[in-house]
């Protein structure tokens, strides 16, 4: 008797390691098929977590000949219940099959129709899964789930609580016969939608309605393209016995996917296409061969998929920066050597928390290395010795379909004996697709945890605390605005004040400028002052005040020839109270776009335009 082995859910978190890729991939490459074939379908994957590996060793027997098949599963529910067999056959052609499993029919019990395939993963993607996996009783497969969308939700119910909960059903006869009929409702429903839309085929080809035929007979997503006139009077004018319109009626829906999925790219699918499909399958007809060469049939009117889907045709990327910044380490809490250290660790965790576990064999700490995942990119360069480091990481976007994220940090020794940081967060799209994408601020997290634990200057200390201006520190704020070193913006609130010489913060919260000073605090300079300091302030400065008001000075390098004075940007009271700002925000699984007007708005908008300045133009 061959002895069960059994792991334990902290074996396997430390022994099973497979990246997101190896499930994005495998479901990328199914969608792209099936979107070529046209079939009406929804996909879904998993890759199974620890705590399910960890019950199905101890619900079930694995060893070295038997072992878990399922260690990542795609389900695949089509909307007709003859798309199942063209899917089966559709999966054979692209993976190399271990075997299929489809649940038992018989005449006194109705069950959900389940097909199950076994397949070899590809050998590219077992590479990137650890190889203590295969020794945890895990087979180098993956499974491919095919249902029907009719069963696809009860199938659920009925694993859970008929399959798994037989006991609920114990001589309870007349509920268990009472579930089968419902089951027994949406088997018919799965055969009577396809009969209906036979039947109506059948109607309409009777009727010579070419367009509406192909519709229901084929029932594949189609575009609403007109149908070439030539094409139209051709089949109307052709009343032989084995006519065009009966030929097209009698090729079945499996050959016209097969035929697309023969095209060397994925090809628009409308009347005209169908027809010239069919033609160049079954029928042969050299009228219709010449009407589609002539009218060049799959580029007509369809550049967009023709340009997009066109297998081999890469295009290069173009980056698009969402944050950038170039400070100082602070040397408050720690010597230069001693900051340096703690930035390369602080960024270091950052990267290895995203990275790690795509590759148990990642350094828990900071070192020179090069790692490159299939779609991961990771460069370390660490010179402490150098007080140097650099980190460069790359990785596709799991949304975005086409899209690349980089981010860079550099530490090193400036000529003046400044330990600066460099960080640069940005995307990369096709410049096809670059004018559509949103231009959102993305600061990575360990910018923020460098800034807040060691601390960061640009000319002048940066702080998530908010700062008021004193008679002493108006020269050296003077000094800040004009510096040629700045790299971020200031802020410069100038308010009201009481009675008692304090500042009216009552007039400061209508624009919320603690919360604002707390968002915005490590990449732009925030001061905050009242109407005395702030005339000398700007008198100082060659400019006027006149009444409370918020300031902000670009930094030299984002005005033409320097100039800060001649383009800085001020909002009145007036500015503040009328203003309106549109702002989306997440809302459960979408977006929600709303209006906020006064104060409130003002707020975003400034903190919108102090995220800007962190961008390019």
């Amino acid at each position: 008797m061959v002895e069960k082995i059994a792991f334990t859910k902290e074996e396997i978190e430390s022994r099973v390691k497979v990246p997101a890729i190896v499930e994005v991939e495998l479901k990328h490459l199914i969608e792209e098929r099936l979107k070529q074939s046209g079939l009406y379908y929804r996909i879904f994957s998993r890759i199974k977590t620890s705590e399910s590996l960890a019950r199905k060793y101890q619900v079930k027997s694995y060893n070295a000949e038997k072992k878990i098949q399922d260690l990542v599963g795609l389900r695949v529910d089509v909307y007709f219940e003859d798309d199942l067999r063209i899917c089966r056959r559709m999966m054979e052609h692209m993976f190399s099959l271990v075997e299929w499993s489809e649940s038992e029919q018989n005449e006194s019990e109705f069950k959900p129709v389940k097909i199950n395939g076994v397949f070899r993963l590809p050998d590219y993607l077992k590479q990137q899964i650890s190889d203590e996996t295969w020794e945890m009783c895990i087979d180098d497969t993956f499974e491919i789930q095919l249902k029907t969308v009719f069963f696809e939700g009860w199938h659920e119910i009925e694993h859970d609580m008929k399959y798994k909960g037989g006991e609920l059903w114990s001589g309870k006869n007349s509920f268990a016969r009472y579930f089968n009929s419902i089951l027994a409702t949406l088997e018919l429903c799965d055969k009577s939608l396809v009969t209906l839309f036979e039947n109506l085929g059948h109607e309409l080809y009777k009727e010579r309605n070419w367009a509406g035929m192909m519709k229901a007979h084929y029932r594949l997503k189609m575009e609403e393209h007109p149908m070439y006139p030539e094409l139209e009077e051709l089949l109307n004018n052709d009343y032989s016995e084995d006519n065009l319109g009966k030929r097209l009626f009698k090729t079945s829906r499996q050959v016209l996917v097969e035929e697309l999925l023969k095209q060397p790219r994925r090809v628009p699918i409308n009347v005209n296409t169908i027809v010239a499909l069919v033609n160049q399958a079954v029928i042969h007809d050299e009228r219709l061969e010449k009407l589609f060469h002539d009218r060049d049939v799959f580029d007509d009117g369809n550049e967009n998929i023709g340009e997009e889907m066109t297998f081999g045709k890469l295009r290069p990327l173009r980056k698009v920066t969402v944050f950038k910044a170039l400070v100082n380490l602070s040397t408050y809490k720690y010597s230069k050597h001693e900051a340096c250290v703690e930035a390369a660790r602080l960024a270091y965790s950052w990267f290895y928390d995203k990275y790690g576990h795509l590759d148990g064999d990642l350094p828990t700490e900071p070192m020179t290395f090069e790692k490159n995942l299939l779609g991961y990119r990771l460069v370390i360069v660490y010179e402490p010795e150098h007080d140097y480091w650099k980190m460069n990481c790359m990785h596709i976007d799991m949304e975005a379909p086409g899209q690349v994220w980089v981010a860079e940090a550099e530490c090193y020794l400036e000529e003046d004996g400044r330990q600066m940081l460099s960080v640069k967060n940005s995307y990369a799209v096709s410049e096809e697709r670059r004018g559509y994408l949103n231009r959102y601020f993305s600061c990575p997290k360990f910018y923020s945890n460098i800034a807040d634990k060691i601390g960061l200057f640009d000319v002048r200390y940066l702080s998530t605390s908010r700062k008021i201006i004193r008679d002493y520190q108006i020269g050296k704020i003077h000094d800040l605005i004009l510096s040629k070193k700045r790299t971020m913006p200031v802020c410069l609130v100038v308010s009201y004040e009481r009675d008692n010489g304090w500042l009216n913060e009552d007039w400061l919260e209508n624009f919320r400028v603690y919360d604002f000073t707390r968002m915005a605090g490590r990449y732009t300079h925030i001061y905050t002052c009242n109407m005395d300091i702030g005339n000398q302030l700007l008198e100082s400065l060659g400019m006027a005040l006149d009444e409370p008001a918020v300031y902000v000075f670009k930094s030299a390098a984002s005005v033409p020839k320097g100039d800060i004075i001649g383009y800085y940007s001020v909002y009145r009271e007036e500015d503040i109270l009328n203003c309106s700002f549109g702002r989306q925000q997440m809302k459960q699984a979408g977006r929600r776009y709303d209006i906020v007007k006064g104060g409130q708005a003002f707020y975003h908008k400034l903190l919108q335009e102090m995220r800007a300045e962190m961008m390019d133009a």
